[in-house]
């Protein structure tokens, strides 16, 4: 019989009964750190219920080489390393564990680029810190948790977790000041069989569990404050909500909107870092994924052109009041920088009458899902973006340059891929995209042939 028997429906309902042994720091305004990706479900209801904030802990655990569940170690996103000191698998071979700690650290680069783009981090100085995650094996991830946490000084640091192996209890003990476990039990390392429902996580879900936290303040005071840190906006379309992000200098001269459809974070740090050097040329941008992130049959709706139009539509004209209540300004020129399928859902409306976008930039797009006759009736100026390296890309965006009627341009993009994952690649893509709309939206002149 396996050990954890006795199980939790899900995350929420886990995070529902610990917050109930923790509920005598309710009123202290705590912070819950969550560790990604399992952890933040059961920190998001543990923040709800104490009343606090939530927040990421980055930390990543360090897998052996034969088996990809029992921990060797954990790092920090500082590059902070925990070592197990007799892990499963016996001692792991150096170049390994080498391996393995520079891997899980480009991993936690990324997440911090697609959870926490939005807002500033949290600081723990001198709060009620829990540290939460969705169980505890051998104790490395939360042990390089504790370490982090511990150098910026919290009043109070709390372990908190649904269920936990005895041995990985005693060692958070060592360096915790409270740890509040539900069921200590078992040595299986892999925690899942104490929860009847235990899927994976993914980056989309994460990002809306924190975007909620801040969504739920007080919009006033977020809109008088400097947009350095971007403001996460819901936009409800067919009964489900979209998530983006709004980020302005000073004076923008005019507001980039940032689509694409995956329902995931898969293009978050390329589309955010084209965001970025948007910013930089004095323009607004507000990046939306139109695959809500809980969606079923989120990989046929990526390819239903017509609908993702339709949402595109809905967010376009959600835009004004972004601008006015979030911008305080009257009104914005407004272009579209689109990728894979959201492209030919931006051609699409561009070629329908009355959609208010002033041009568009299509970047690895899917522009071949465009029909002719849609081509032929976009009228707005045009910018095709492809990487050099994708022979297929270049004959759609080919043909779809040859049916456009607009002024239009096709650049192709030195590198080896068709996503631009290299980072020159995406340098060229922001400065090709930043140039084409600053020249569209900040001059209002028509591209040159």
């Amino acid at each position: 019989m396996n050990p954890l028997v006795a199980r939790f429906e899900s995350r929420e309902d886990a995070a529902v009964q610990l917050a109930e042994a923790l509920r005598a720091y309710r009123g202290q305004h705590p912070l819950i750190l969550a560790i990604p990706k399992g952890g933040v479900a059961v920190g998001r209801g543990l923040a709800d219920a104490l009343e606090g904030d939530l927040d990421v802990m980055l930390v990543s655990k360090l897998a052996g080489p034969d088996n990809a569940v029992a921990a060797i170690g954990a790092v920090t996103e500082n590059g902070w390393t925990y070592a197990v000191e007799r892990p499963a698998g016996g001692q792991p071979d150096p170049v390994h564990f080498a391996q393995e700690r520079l891997a899980k650290l480009d991993l936690l680069r990324q997440q911090c680029a697609i959870y926490t783009s939005h807002r500033a981090r949290l600081d723990p100085r001198g709060r009620v810190v829990i540290l939460v995650d969705d169980g505890i094996c051998t104790g490395a991830t939360m042990m390089a948790a504790i370490h982090t946490v511990r150098r910026q000084q919290p009043a109070r640091l709390v372990c908190a977790v649904p269920i936990g192996a005895p041995k990985g209890l005693a060692v958070v003990r060592s360096c915790a000041d409270e740890v509040v476990c539900l069921r200590a039990a078992g040595t299986d390392p892999d925690i899942h069989h104490a929860y009847q429902r235990f899927p994976q996580v993914d980056d989309a879900e994460v990002r809306a569990l924190l975007w909620r936290d801040i969504e739920s303040r007080n919009a006033e005071a977020i809109g008088a404050r400097a947009l350095a840190d971007g403001l996460p906006v819901g936009i409800a379309c067919d009964g489900t909500r979209l998530h983006g992000v709004l980020d302005a200098p000073g004076n923008p001269v005019g507001l980039v909107l940032m689509v694409h459809a995956s329902g995931g974070g898969d293009h978050a740090v390329r589309n955010q870092y084209v965001a970025r050097k948007l910013n930089a040329r004095g323009l607004a941008t507000l990046l939306v994924d139109l695959i809500g992130p809980r969606e079923p049959m989120r990989a046929e709706k990526r390819q239903d052109i017509a609908m993702l139009a339709g949402r595109l539509r809905t967010v376009i004209q959600a835009v004004p009041g972004y601008v006015r209540t979030r911008l305080r300004l009257p009104v914005l020129p407004v272009g579209c920088f689109g990728t894979g399928t959201a492209a030919a859902a931006a051609l699409k409306l561009a070629g329908d009458a009355g959609a208010d976008l002033h041009t568009l930039v299509l970047a690895a797009g899917r522009v071949d899902l465009a029909d002719a006759d849609t081509l032929g009736k976009v009228a707005v100026p045009t910018l095709l973006v492809v990487g050099a390296g994708d022979p297929e890309g270049i004959r759609i965006n080919d043909l779809a340059f040859a049916s456009l009627r607009c002024p239009r341009q096709l650049r192709l993009v030195a590198g080896e891929g068709r996503v631009f994952e290299e980072p020159a690649a995406i340098e060229e893509l922001a400065t090709l995209a930043g140039g084409w709309f600053s020249l569209l939206l900040a001059d209002g002149r028509m591209a040159v042939m």
